[in-house]
């Protein structure tokens, strides 16, 4: 009969730490908020390991996998480790568990028992092992029961506070982005539309006869003083301008459509023509554009006259375009040429002068 009372302290004493123990771990959700699946999980399988004196306690979610091990236990398996040796104790089928199941675990006979969290275990699950022959008892399923519970309600707040901070974060990114392309596009619209204000202020200004844009194309060509010939990518005349007409005697109807080279250029220099203008298509280089050169042209007559030329490349979508501004510089070349001569002729009159008076010093002496 005196046992009776020792097992009824002892029961008492059991139930009060199994309070206890419930306590604690109603208490950790309090300090799980806004923190992460990996805190929780971690928390949670140390205060396990405390609380029921476990060997080891170890946990599976979708992406994370732990395990906490207890003091003595040397050298401390890894957590993959004691996961791959639990699969091969247990079934996929998580409803078909047993509890508790016995095996060798690292050279230990272990009891352990596994529990979902969520209730089809979709969180993941929780395995508590302990070399206790009596494990688990009922208090202690109880705190594990709970513990899961528990740990099943933190992780889905922490996924659903993961989801919304996601969401908000993409919805102020969102705006943020809508709210600059929207800065950006009014503030293109106010400069498109103060530069064509100006455009249209600078063209009434400078030439209020010319209402299309074609036109006042075509009144700069005419007027232009240097021959402007354009080109298409294929080297083809797309223009034409009177200044060219009258240099090098072709009509513009007659040279529209027609390749450069066999209208401006001599025959002897088209072939290095073709090849410069293939390689600026092939690299992007090239050794005219953007430069004053002097070259030789081809009249209609046959004739070939020195010209200075500068070629810009018209920047647009789409196939490139070309534009050459040409000089007739014959004119130049002649009053070049002649003052040559006459310096040439000066040089040597200089020459016989000093010769002259080398004769009379000589002569005097």
């Amino acid at each position: 009969m005196a046992v009776q009372p020792e097992s009824s302290a002892d029961e008492i004493q059991g139930l009060r730490r199994c309070i206890n123990d419930l306590v604690s771990i109603l208490g950790l959700p309090a300090t799980w908020a806004g923190t992460e699946p990996s805190r929780i999980v971690g928390d949670l399988l140390g205060a396990l390991l405390n609380l029921l004196s476990l060997d080891f306690v170890y946990a599976r979610l979708t992406d994370l996998e732990l395990v906490r091990t207890a003091t003595e236990w040397e050298p401390k398996p890894g957590a993959q480790a004691i996961g791959e040796i639990l699969r091969l104790w247990l079934p996929n089928d998580t409803q078909n568990w047993p509890h508790p199941v016995r095996g060798t675990l690292e050279g230990r006979e272990m009891s352990v028992v596994p529990m979902q969290l969520g209730v089809q275990g979709e969180t993941g699950i929780v395995i508590a092992g302990s070399s206790r022959v009596d494990f688990p008892q009922q208090t202690e399923k109880l705190v594990l029961s709970v513990a899961a519970n528990q740990a099943a309600v933190g992780l889905q707040a922490s996924s659903l506070l993961s989801a919304q901070r996601r969401v908000a974060s993409e919805l102020d990114q969102r705006v943020a982005q809508r709210t600059a392309e929207l800065a950006a596009t009014n503030e293109e619209l106010r400069k498109e539309i103060a530069e064509r204000k100006s455009v249209e202020e600078r063209l009434r200004q400078e030439e209020t006869e010319f209402k299309h844009s074609e036109a006042h194309k075509t009144a700069i060509l005419d007027s232009s003083l240097d021959c402007i010939v354009a080109m298409d990518h294929g080297s083809r005349i797309t223009e034409f301008n009177p200044a060219a007409e009258r240099t090098f005697g072709y009509n513009k109807q007659d040279v529209v459509g027609k390749h450069q080279a066999d209208v401006l250029i001599p025959p002897s220099l088209r072939e290095k023509h073709r090849f410069g203008f293939a390689r600026h298509f092939a690299t992007g280089e090239s050794r005219v554009l953007g430069r004053r050169l002097e070259m030789t042209a081809l009249c209609a007559d046959g004739r070939e006259i020195p010209v200075e030329i500068a070629i810009t490349r018209i920047q647009q979508e789409g196939p490139p375009f070309f534009t050459g501004y040409l000089q007739d510089i014959t004119e130049r070349k002649r009053n070049e040429h002649a003052l040559l001569e006459t310096h040439a002729k000066l040089t040597r009159s200089e020459e016989r002068w000093r010769s002259d008076l080398r004769t009379l010093q000589s002569e005097s002496h």
